[in-house]
């Protein structure tokens, strides 16, 4: 038998890793607030109740809301100052419905007397173009019900729908005016002294769903 020899020239073995990459993340978004500061200056004792809550008048600055795809988005609040709050406040200035969720603190004195509190409402909000109404969330996003634009604290949340809707709508981007409104404890429950000065404090963070 004849043997065959067979060279294989210019051949080598190579190697090629494949890899595959991704994030699987949501749309990255930016909540702004043009003025953080609602300050209403020098309250004249005269203009306040001993017997009666004293509601300021409203003060507002324009919120956005900008994310760089659609997507679903709400607002979770932390009163900064909730130790302060004077139970029962906002039902008496306001309406039954304004419970100690949407009551946010205004500090104390220095005996440590309870100087008042304020709520916070988003309006005018506009979504992708299209007006939107501000509904709440009591249980953490799990259910939904139109809301007056009035931000309560966790488990509320606060979120943006269409008309004919109570479940939050994706979007991009959503405008409006953020609205704050302070009401003053009775000045029998408190000693105005050399002065006082009001001391809220909040923090509104912008939360996936």
């Amino acid at each position: 038998m004849t043997g065959v020899c067979v060279a294989l020239l210019g051949v080598t073995a190579q190697a090629a890793d494949v890899r595959v990459k991704g994030t699987i993340a949501p749309a990255s978004c930016s909540f702004t607030i043009t003025q953080s500061v609602f300050d209403y200056g020098r309250i004249q004792p005269s203009s306040l109740s001993a017997t009666q809550y004293t509601k300021l008048e409203r003060k507002s600055t324009p919120f956005a809301v900008k994310c760089d795809a659609a997507t679903l988005v709400s607002i979770k609040t932390q009163d900064n100052r909730a130790s302060s709050k004077v139970p029962g406040m906002m039902q008496a200035a306001f309406n039954s419905t304004y419970n100690d969720m949407f009551n946010y603190g205004l500090g104390v004195s220095t005996k440590n007397e309870k100087i008042g509190g304020y709520v916070m409402l988003m309006s005018n909000t506009v979504a992708d173009g299209k007006a939107v109404r501000v509904n709440g969330s009591s249980n953490n996003g799990a259910t939904w019900t139109v809301g007056d634009g009035a931000l309560a604290q966790p488990p509320h949340l606060t979120s943006w729908a269409s008309s004919a809707s109570t479940a939050p709508v994706a979007l991009s981007t959503v405008s409006g005016n953020l609205l704050v409104q302070a009401v003053i404890n009775k000045t029998s429950a408190f000693s105005v002294g050399s002065g006082i000065s009001l001391d809220g404090h909040a923090t509104l963070e912008l939360r996936h769903l």
